[in-house]
Parts: C-alpha cells; sequence; structure tokens
C-alpha cells in the first residue's frame, strides 16, 4: 500500500460534509497510522456531524482483500490520535472522537464507524462567535464551574461516563501533541491552538472528580438495567485481562507479583457480584409528575371518540 494512496484518502476525508464510507481494503499499520494522523487528525470543517463509516473486513468473498486483525490495528492507529471506543456513539456533537465497530451480518462486512472532531466551517466576512459544543464545555470549563455542569446537565450515569470518555480523550489527545513536541514536531494551527488552551491539571482534576461521582452512583445502586450490564460488561474485561496476567506471571515464575495480581482479580470477582446484585432503577422523564397530573385528568379515549 503506496503512502500516495492513504495521503489521497486522507484527502477525502478531510474533505467530507456528510457521512461516508471508505474502504480499508489493503492497509497495514503504518498505512493506516498515516491515514488516521493525515484524516482524522485535524478536526474536519463542516457545519454538521457525521460518521465516517470504513469497511475493515468481510466474509469469504472478499477476506483475501483485509488483514485478519485490520479493526483492531485501526482501532489502535485511532486511540493514537485520542479516540475513544464506544459502542453507544451516534452522529450527534457530543460523540466527536469516538468509535465503534459492526460486524453486518446481514451484508457480511465489518465496519468501523468514525464520529470525528468537527469544526466550524469558515464564516464570510468575520469569524464571529463559535457556541462550544457539549465536548468543549467538558474540556474546557474550569472545574467549579464543571462541577455545577455535571449536577444540572448530566443525572445519569451513562451520561456521566460519556463524560469522562470525553475528558480521557482530550488527555489522550494533549499527550500525542505534546509527543510531537518533544520530538521538535512542528504542530499544525489547530494543535498549536489546542495545546495552548488546554490545561493537563484541570482535565485530571475533573476526571478524578467524575470517577469518584461514579464510584458512589455504583455503591448506592443508582444504575438502570443497561448501564448496570455495561458496568458488568467492563468488568468482565478487567477480569479476564488479569487472569491472562496472573498466567503470564505464574509462568514466568513471578510468586509476588502472582500473588498481587490474584488479589487484584478477587477484588474485581467481589465488584462484579455487587454490582449483580443491584437492583436496577428506573428513571424517570422530565416533568413525569406534571405528566401523570395531566393525564389523569383526560377522559379515557372511549370517551373522546364518542365526543368527535
Amino acid at each position: 500500500m503506496s503512502e500516495d494512496k492513504a495521503k489521497k484518502l486522507a484527502a477525502e476525508i478531510q474533505a467530507s460534509s456528510s457521512s461516508e464510507t471508505f474502504d480499508l481494503a489493503g492497509y497495514g499499520p503504518e498505512g493506516l497510522a498515516q491515514l488516521v494522523k493525515a484524516g482524522l487528525g485535524t478536526p474536519i470543517r463542516s457545519a454538521e456531524m457525521m460518521r465516517l463509516t470504513f469497511v475493515c473486513g468481510g466474509g469469504k468473498k472478499v477476506r483475501q482483500k483485509y488483514a485478519d486483525n485490520l479493526p483492531t490495528l485501526f482501532g489502535d492507529a485511532l486511540k493514537s490520535s485520542g479516540f475513544v471506543e464506544d459502542r453507544g456513539a451516534a452522529a450527534s456533537l457530543d460523540c466527536q472522537g469516538r468509535y465503534k465497530f459492526q460486524h453486518d451480518t446481514d451484508k457480511d462486512l465489518k465496519f468501523v464507524h468514525v464520529f470525528p472532531r468537527i469544526a466550524p466551517p469558515d464564516t464570510p466576512g468575520g469569524e464571529g462567535d463559535v457556541a462550544l459544543s457539549p465536548a468543549d464545555l467538558v474540556i474546557f470549563a474550569d472545574l467549579p464551574a464543571f462541577r455545577t455542569m455535571v449536577a444540572k446537565k448530566t443525572p445519569s450515569f451513562s451520561q456521566r461516563r460519556r463524560a469522562l470518555d470525553v475528558l480521557k480523550a482530550a488527555k489522550a489527545r494533549l499527550a500525542a501533541i505534546e509527543a510531537k513536541l518533544a520530538e521538535l514536531q512542528p504542530l499544525s494551527e489547530e494543535e498549536q491552538s489546542y495545546y495552548d488552551s488546554s490545561d493537563a491539571d484541570g482535565l485530571q482534576a475533573k476526571q478524578d472528580f467524575l470517577q469518584a461521582l461514579l464510584e458512589e452512583m455504583i455503591a448506592a445502586g443508582q444504575l438502570t438495567k443497561p448501564e448496570q450490564s455495561a458496568v458488568l460488561e467492563q468488568l468482565q474485561q478487567k477480569l479476564e485481562a488479569v487472569e491472562a496476567q496472573v498466567a503470564a506471571a505464574a509462568a514466568a515464575g513471578s510468586s509476588k507479583k502472582e500473588a498481587k495480581l490474584r488479589e487484584a482479580r478477587e477484588k474485581l470477582e467481589a465488584r462484579r457480584a455487587a454490582v449483580s446484585a443491584l437492583k436496577p432503577i428506573a428513571n424517570r422523564p422530565k416533568f413525569a409528575s406534571e405528566i401523570g397530573a395531566v393525564q389523569k385528568r383526560l377522559p379515557p379515549p372511549h370517551a373522546l371518540e364518542r365526543s368527535a
């Protein structure tokens, strides 16, 4: 796969103005790294959010065109540019910098859907004031304002975890920029602006605050059924990773490390059992009391039909 091919596809990605599909047949680790850096490392100028779909594999008819681990390689390249995997991501502004994998069994194809960072197009006649997106508010607000926003705007566990993912992606993006500076590589105008506006300590403080808040919600059982399932899945993934580390430590004869890992495994198992035992909550819609009061005053449907 030539470097020119990656550059050409990156240019097509940057020129996108709506959701599109691209084919990654023939791409390997190096080509993917070049593609992500040039095509997705910089926000796309667009007036609306979009979903970019990348074909990464499929069944017998197309399997030979793609590397077996292409979705994983592409995911690694995206993570290195600050993207975060999110199975619930959608084409909305608060999902900028996220991606998710899909195996479409009807089409027998494997996709990676990327939700790129978006920058508003240049406004003729002057720059003007641009309203910050929800993700930008999470990233750039100071800690007191952030605490207020979280309390008023993100009451659910899912919303707060999504905000935490935004902060993690922002830290990863900042780290990638700092790595370029350490290698004396020039920054783009957008990267320089982001670096000058970002506060690493502030991001960490907000992340710590939000992480503690999520832990409190789990301990208090403030999870809906889908949220409980998501937490259990995450704990299962951590358990599987620790199991592999325990086996590796045992094989290497590192008894101290193995003992610590077994202790960590026991804590994860206890935590999983505690979450499994929780009784899920049901989030009430906004103004539920007012809606219920109005519904009680309404006549039954058959009465409305007779009066029509």
